[in-house]
């Protein structure tokens, strides 16, 4: 080890044997991070992430210049080296967006022919060829992975254009009285969604172009034209003997299904290129959410998560990575065949290696000590990169469609061998969500930085079933989707006129605040349990527990808190229909006067917070009384509230933060006095904080001890209220959200899309290829 960091003699810097180690080292660290998934919504990682990729760039051009001055002759080591890293830094880019991918390139390819230059010094044959050959085949992925991304744009541009007009006649298709648009029988042969071929289509039509009977709009005819597969003939299989897609042996429909979201990609695909939606008023569009992917089995709504994830996956795999560039014009049979090629060169090159140490000048001063290792090293994981990089296109979802699809065009291929080869391919599917949603509990962000990160939690299924049941009803009514107010307190009438101010507040960030901070006091209120709880300890996360909780409370009580707290998870993100900047404005300054409002000390409990939050309520009644009737007396309430006392103060409270405390970012002019929470302050008197604890005991004093009545009818809103949310969140939105492992919020989305609910309405942004557009700014 000493020798590997010993300076070099000639440049009298380190080692050109350390910098090899050290460049494959950070090359490696670029390929772990891009291989976790995306990363372009995390603003610092992203960051990093480009940072890291400079770095690499200007140390191997570094590594390659110090070949060149530390050694005064042929060194084959330097050769090997040189290669091996342009070769490795190529093959690290696993996930590039098409307009990245056009800025780096030429360095790519300046890289290649310095290399090259390195190659023109004499060496033996048995290592020259097999440099050579890598050399070029290297090259050869660069121009040609540039010159697929650009056809790769033109192809998804005019396919999408294809299918948007494809979806103006598609109802027409079928036989007089189809099932799907009369009302009778669900069927699934009765849509002819596109799957594929339509860019096959596409390619004849463009051909005939120049003969007299070229017509200037397509119109295609899945039953006439055996390269358009539907699916209609993806399902009309099924209903024969098929050893790969029967009922027997595609358990679940998942191989279909999988189909089934390649096809709903494809239209989900016109929200981001501002293309209209022309099935959205057809009862059959519909009836394929409700009836078939809502279908309420023993699986508890399995599928529809299944579905939507799938169909997120090719969408992400559209904005955040290259497998939709590759696969554009078909299975990616060269670039498999270039990675394989690649492999046996790089293989074989561990053998000449060997032989390299007899061949060194023993006159040169700079001597390599670890050469054969650091090669066998460099060897290995351009191996693995390769090997993995394959794995991937032949186990993709995209593989999997397209399998499919030939599958049925060719009887061939209908046989037991290629059945049970397909079979063993299709046994892992991607599109699997971990059902997770995030919490975040604006009463407690405050007492510990470490607050400020959500918590995640299980998706449990009585909050699934509440969701979907509550999207089924919208089949229905249609209405319900911006009624979800009046269908949680409707049957109350006196309580639905009390609480009318509460829905109609400037934008939905107010409303998600106050609502959140009103379900928050309701649930330290009706929880002794939550009581006792010391603030400084808790994380995101429900504040009372099953086994303590009363049988017929805890689910809507589980229901109405864990969506109440995801609801304010989507502030952190502005994953919400207002404005970005406005969202985090708004946020932040809700955090601190919610800090300044219901802060003491570190040692507080949730009772503590709940008896500030009393008196502030119970203060703009008093206030609200004097303006009504014009005296200072304000009536009893007819709920017996916990004695309030004052609020302390700087010099009253001995246990109030200091320098050395772990909050010390927040400073003394920040902790409440009772003056300033009480009355006589702007920032509390008809603030968020203040609406959502009068909300809160608004809530409480109608329902009294009806408890469950309370919380059942909470569940009903904040379920209403997500699908609202989820119906009017922008598309550019949710896709600042794809490049993480999936929202709620944006499967719900593309439920709603596919139902119809969204209108024609074109939630997009301009009809270019979305990768030449700009990041899309989560806060923007």
């Amino acid at each position: 080890m000493k020798k590997l960091f010993k300076m070099d003699s000639v440049t009298h810097v380190a080692s050109v044997e350390l910098w090899v180690l050290m460049t494959t080292l950070l090359l490696v660290v670029r390929f772990a991070l891009d291989g976790l998934g995306p990363w372009y919504a995390d603003r610092a990682t992203a960051v990093t992430i480009q940072i890291i990729e400079m770095l690499n760039y200007s140390m191997v051009h570094y590594t390659m210049g110090l070949m060149q001055l530390s050694a005064k002759t042929v060194n084959d080591y330097f050769q090997v080296w040189a290669v091996l890293l342009v070769t490795l830094q190529y093959s690290v880019k696993t996930g590039r967006l098409y307009r990245r991918s056009k800025n780096t390139p030429l360095l790519d390819v300046m890289s290649s022919f310095w290399t090259a230059n390195l190659l023109r010094m004499q060496t033996f044959s048995l290592l020259r060829i097999p440099l050579w050959v890598i050399w070029a085949l290297n090259a050869v992925r660069i121009i040609s992975y540039f010159d697929s991304t650009d056809r790769a744009v033109t192809i998804n541009q005019e396919n999408t254009r294809l299918v948007s007009d494809y979806m103006r006649y598609e109802h027409t298709l079928g036989p007089s009285g189809d099932a799907a648009n009369s009302g009778g029988e669900f069927r699934m042969q009765s849509y002819k969604y596109l799957v594929c071929g339509e860019d096959l289509v596409l390619h004849d039509a463009q051909q005939e172009r120049t003969t007299a009977s070229a017509q200037y709009r397509i119109r295609l005819d899945p039953d006439n034209n055996s390269k358009l597969i539907t699916i209609q003939k993806i399902w009309d299989l099924d209903a024969g003997s098929s050893g790969l897609l029967g009922g027997t042996k595609d358990t679940g429909n998942r191989l279909k299904d999988v189909c089934l979201s390649f096809a709903l990609y494809k239209l989900l695909c016109r929200r981001f290129y501002n293309l209209p939606i022309h099935e959205a008023t057809q009862d059959k569009t519909r009836r394929l959410v409700f009836d078939y992917i809502l279908q309420e089995n023993t699986d508890n709504y399995e599928r529809a998560f299944r579905v939507t994830k799938v169909e997120l996956s090719f969408l992400q795999d559209l904005f955040y990575s290259k497998h939709a560039a590759m696969f554009a014009g078909g299975f990616p049979v060269f670039t498999m065949l270039m990675s394989l090629f690649l492999v046996a060169a790089t293989r074989y090159l561990a053998y000449p290696v060997h032989y390299i140490p007899e061949r060194m000048d023993q006159a040169d001063k700079n001597t390599i000590t670890h050469g054969v290792i650091v090669t066998r090293i460099i060897v290995g994981l351009i191996i693995a990169k390769e090997l993995l990089e394959v794995y991937q296109y032949v186990f993709s979802e995209w593989a999997k469609v397209l399998l499919i699809c030939k599958y049925i065009q060719h009887r061939c291929m209908q046989n037991l061998v290629a059945e049970a080869a397909m079979r063993s391919m299709f046994r892992f599917i991607r599109g699997k969500w971990d059902q997770r949603i995030f919490q975040y509990n604006l009463l407690i962000s405050y007492s510990h930085p470490l607050k400020k990160f959500p918590r995640s939690i299980k998706l449990e299924s009585e909050v699934k079933t509440a969701i979907f049941e509550s999207f089924k009803g919208l089949q229905q009514h249609p209405k319900r989707l911006e009624a979800y107010f009046l269908n949680a307190f409707g049957s109350k009438e006196a309580l639905m006129q009390q609480l009318t101010w509460a829905v109609q507040l400037e934008a939905d960030t107010h409303r998600i605040l106050v609502w959140h901070i009103a379900t928050c006091f309701c649930e330290i209120h009706f929880s002794d349990e939550a009581k006792k709880l010391k603030v400084l300890f808790l994380r995101n996360r429900l504040l009372a527990r099953k086994s303590t909780t009363s049988y017929d409370v805890w689910p809507h009580y589980l229901i109405a808190v864990s969506l109440s707290n995801y609801c304010a998870y989507l502030l952190t993100k502005a994953l919400v229909p207002d404005n970005g900047f406005v969202v985090t404005k708004v946020l932040n300054a809700v955090r601190n006067e919610t800090f300044r409002a219901t802060y003491c000390s570190f040692s507080q409990s949730m009772k503590d917070v709940y008896r500030k939050l009393v008196k502030i309520a119970i203060e703009l009644s008093k206030q609200s009384d004097e303006v009504v009737s014009g005296t200072s007396g304000a009536p009893e309430s007819s709920v017996l509230y916990e004695q309030v006392p004052p609020m302390v103060t700087d010099e009253e409270d001995p246990n109030r933060m200091g320098d050395g405390d772990i909050n010390s970012s927040i400073t003394n002019d920040q902790v409440p006095s009772r003056e300033y929470t009480v009355k006589g302050d702007d920032a509390i008197h008809n603030s968020v904080t203040q609406m959502g604890a009068k909300l809160g005991k608004q809530l409480i004093e109608s329902y009294n001890s009806d408890s469950v009545g309370l919380w059942r009818d909470l569940a009903v809103f904040w379920t209403g209220f997500l699908l609202n949310l989820a119906a009017s969140t922008r598309a550019a939105k949710h896709k600042t959200r794809l490049a993480g492992k999936g929202e709620l919020i944006t499967h719900l989305w593309v439920l709603l899309s596919h139902a119809g609910f969204l209108g024609n309405a074109m939630h997009g942004q301009t009809l270019l290829d979305p990768h030449d557009l700009d990041d899309v700014d989560p806060l923007r």
